[in-house]
């Protein structure tokens, strides 16, 4: 069957070059070049036993010959072998598919034996074993402890010794003095980054009270605060301010800047009190 196939294929392919050169034998227009009357004038006088006279004569008979000859030929090709088996007794052996019929019940799930667990058994509980002291009564006497410091402090101690002479009273502690606060010093506090990145951080910082905006109000809030040995800022306050919320606004940011380089005085950290004027303008 599919060697008949392939045939039939075959012929279908070459038939339209068949019917094209039977068409072009039967056609006696001026426009085909295989018309007899006009190979006939074209080569009047010329040599006509060869060349393309010849050829143009004889194309449609050529190609139907060839054409004949292409399917004789593809025939025997196919039928050779065919003629060959039937000859020799052989028989063509066809394999049936078997199909097998598999039966699967999705919907059933595999039921898993269920793991036994061995009892688990109560841990014990456990009770607080209090082991008490036995006392004994006994007349050796009994050293007394030396007096808290809380029971001195709360005793009122008096002024004369047991031999009458009067006491002097201790002098009061002295307070600790605090650091000195410095105006000016060999090497101020400086931000980190130098001046310029003071600048950058109160351009990000400081935000424009709303109240400010609504009233029109601009200005320089000029602050004061202490860079301590530490190089944090303590105590900020507001020289002069312009109110509208910058005062206190000016006052956050001074809280929530980094800590400085602190200042120095004979090559040892000191406390130093700084102005920085923060300037609020409208756009």
């Amino acid at each position: 069957m599919t060697t008949l196939l392939d045939f039939l294929t075959v012929l279908l392919m070459l038939s339209p070059l068949l019917v094209l050169a039977m068409l072009m034998s039967l056609d006696l227009g001026w426009s085909n070049v295989l018309a007899a009357a006009r190979n006939n004038m074209v080569f009047l006088d010329r040599q006509q036993a060869y060349g393309a006279f010849v050829l143009r004569r004889d194309y449609a008979r050529g190609l139907a010959k060839a054409l004949v000859g292409s399917i004789l030929l593809f025939g025997i090709a196919i039928g050779t072998p065919k003629l060959v088996a039937a000859l020799s007794g052989d028989e063509t052996v066809v394999t049936e598919k078997k199909i097998v019929d598999v039966n699967l019940d999705l919907f059933e799930e595999e039921k898993k034996e269920e793991e036994v667990l061995p009892p688990v058994e109560p841990e014990p509980i456990k009770v607080e074993q209090v082991q008490f002291t036995e006392l004994t009564a006994s007349d050796e006497p009994v050293e007394e402890p030396p007096p808290t410091q809380e029971i001195l402090q709360e005793t009122n101690a008096g002024t004369v010794t047991q031999e009458g002479e009067k006491m002097e009273a201790p002098p009061p502690p002295v307070p600790e003095a605090e650091p000195q606060i410095f105006t000016i010093v060999e090497e101020m506090p400086a931000f980190p980054g130098g001046e310029a990145e003071l600048f950058k951080y109160l351009s990000k910082a400081v935000k424009y009270p709303q109240m400010a905006q609504d009233a029109m109000i601009s200005g320089v809030v000029y602050m004061t605060f202490v860079v301590d040995e530490n190089g944090k800022v303590r105590d900020p306050k507001v020289l002069r301010g312009i109110g509208g919320g910058c005062d206190q606004e000016a006052i956050r940011v001074v809280k929530a800047m980094p800590e400085w380089e602190p200042g120095k005085q004979r090559g040892k950290p000191v406390r130093v009190q700084y102005n920085l004027p923060i300037r609020f303008t409208l756009k």
